[in-house]
């Protein structure tokens, strides 16, 4: 089973990922809203991106229902 530092951890690797593909992999066309992707998705992720900022608290709800 996955756990919650995990799946934290993937899903800020995503984000910076996702911000890099926006950046990088764009023509002179495309480039503006290449970076306007990026930056929305750093504006989303910008607590969890910030090192320096506040520590946040994650509240995670196990999953209830059938173990099958």
């Amino acid at each position: 089973m996955v756990t919650l530092e995990e799946t934290l951890k993937q899903t800020c690797d995503w984000a910076i990922d996702r911000m890099h593909h926006f950046c990088g992999d764009s023509t002179k066309e495309t480039f503006l809203d290449g970076i306007e992707d990026a930056y929305c998705i750093h504006e989303e992720f910008s607590e969890w991106l910030n090192p320096n900022g506040p520590e946040q608290e994650i509240i995670s709800l196990e999953y209830i229902g059938d173990d099958e």
